[in-house]
């Protein structure tokens, strides 16, 4: 399948869609197995969630998502690499994560919906699986239990972020 470009409100313009549904589940499901966030489901739950998610492929460079946007949708990195970071009071970027294979940007967008914290852009040639905040209350209206695991284990991550910012954040302080 030949991947398009797609500029919706959904996702940034700098990202080329590269298919969902039906015609492209086998593809999700293959990409799906290895990501960290849903280790804990098992595999007809990660079938139903495919169903839901969208492919994007990201060129170095590319924005996924901008600091200030609005947000509406988490990333499953699937393949290469991306960083986050922050603008600083002087105007240059600060780095705070690089991500890759098998991990998630953006889950606090589907939790609370508010404005990305950070800028996220690909580092290397990406491929990236979406859930939209639409398509993630969807499901939990659809399958309730997959949409609360799926939130459980957003939750349990979010708390181990902020664990290791609480640390660095001391660290700082006390340097």
């Amino acid at each position: 399948m030949t991947p398009v470009a797609v500029a919706t409100s959904e996702v940034s313009a700098s990202i080329r869609f590269m298919g969902s549904g039906a015609p492209f589940r086998n593809e999700l499901l293959g990409m799906l197995e290895e990501v960290e966030l849903l280790s804990d489901l098992n595999w007809r739950e990660i079938e139903l969630l495919a169903g839901y998610m969208k492919a994007y492929e990201a060129d170095p460079g590319s924005a996924i998502f901008r600091e200030g946007e609005p947000g509406n949708h988490l990333c499953l990195i699937v393949r290469g690499r991306v960083k986050s970071y922050k603008a600083t009071e002087r105007g240059g970027p600060a780095v705070v994560a690089m991500d890759g294979r098998g991990r998630s940007i953006g889950e606090m967008a589907l939790v609370d919906g508010e404005p990305r914290s950070a800028t996220c852009e690909a580092v290397e040639p990406s491929t990236l699986l979406l859930l939209t905040r639409d398509a993630f209350m969807r499901l939990s209206e659809e399958r309730p239990l997959l949409g609360f695991k799926l939130l459980l284990r957003i939750a349990k991550l979010m708390s181990r972020r902020l664990r290791v910012t609480s640390g660095r954040l001391v660290d700082y302080l006390e340097a």
